[in-house]
C-alpha cells in the first residue's frame, strides 16, 4: 500500500470512528480543487459546480459511520461526483442552452478522435435497439417528447391518458439509462452526459 493510500486510510478511520472534523477539513481541502474542476468542466456553471461538490462533502460527512477504511478514497469521491452530475442533468436546474454546448462538444470530440467514432456509432445502435425493444406506445411517447411535444399533445396523438404518457416516458428513460450504464460508457463522459440530458 502506498503512503498516500495509508494516509487516506488514517483519514477515513479518524472520520468514521472519532468524528474528527479537523481530519475531514484536510480531506476536504485535499480533494476540493480536483472535484470542483471536474464538475465545472461538465456543468459549465461555476455556481452549480460549487453546489454539487459542496453537497457531495455534506453527504460524505453524513454517511461517515458507513465508510470503509479500506476503500480507494479518490475513486469513491469521484464516483459520488459522477452520480451527482447525472442528477444535475436530470433535474430542472439544467439550462436548455447546455444542449448546444454538449452537441458541439460531441462534434469536436468526433473530429479530433476519429478512431473513437466507432464508439459513437455503437451508442447510436444501442439507442435504436433499446427503443425497438419497447412497446410501441412507450417508444412513440419518448420520440415525441424528444421532438418537444407536450404531454397533452402526445396523449391526444396516441389516444392515451396523460398519466399513461408520463409513465411511458419515465419507464422508457429508465430503460435507456440502464442500458447505457450497463455498457460501461463512463470513459466517454461528454457523450454520456449528452445522452442522459436528452433522455431526462
Amino acid at each position: 500500500m502506498t503512503q498516500e493510500n495509508l494516509l487516506y486510510e488514517d483519514w477515513l478511520i479518524a472520520i468514521r470512528e472519532r468524528d474528527d472534523k479537523d481530519v475531514f477539513g484536510k480531506l476536504y481541502h485535499h480533494f476540493w480543487d480536483g472535484l470542483y474542476g471536474h464538475a465545472l468542466l461538465r456543468t459549465r456553471d461555476a455556481q452549480q459546480a460549487e453546489d454539487i461538490v459542496q453537497e457531495l462533502f455534506i453527504q460524505f460527512w453524513e454517511k461517515r459511520d458507513r465508510l470503509d477504511s479500506q476503500m480507494h478514497l479518490p475513486a469513491y469521491l469521484y464516483g459520488m461526483l459522477k452520480y451527482k452530475i447525472v442528477d444535475f442533468f436530470n433535474s430542472t436546474k439544467i439550462k436548455p442552452q447546455l444542449l448546444d454546448f454538449w452537441a458541439e462538444d460531441l462534434h469536436n470530440f468526433a473530429q479530433q478522435n476519429s478512431e473513437e467514432l466507432e464508439t459513437y456509432h455503437a451508442l447510436e445502435q444501442l439507442l435504436a435497439q433499446e427503443l425497438d425493444r419497447m412497446p410501441a406506445n412507450m417508444k412513440q411517447s419518448l420520440l415525441l417528447k424528444w421532438d418537444e411535444f407536450s404531454i397533452r399533445d402526445i396523449a391526444i396523438r396516441l389516444g392515451l391518458s396523460e398519466q399513461t404518457v408520463k409513465n411511458n416516458i419515465s419507464e422508457g428513460s429508465k430503460r435507456l439509462k440502464y442500458a447505457l450504464l450497463s455498457r460501461g460508457i463512463d470513459r466517454y463522459s461528454a457523450t454520456m452526459v449528452l445522452f442522459f440530458f436528452i433522455f431526462s
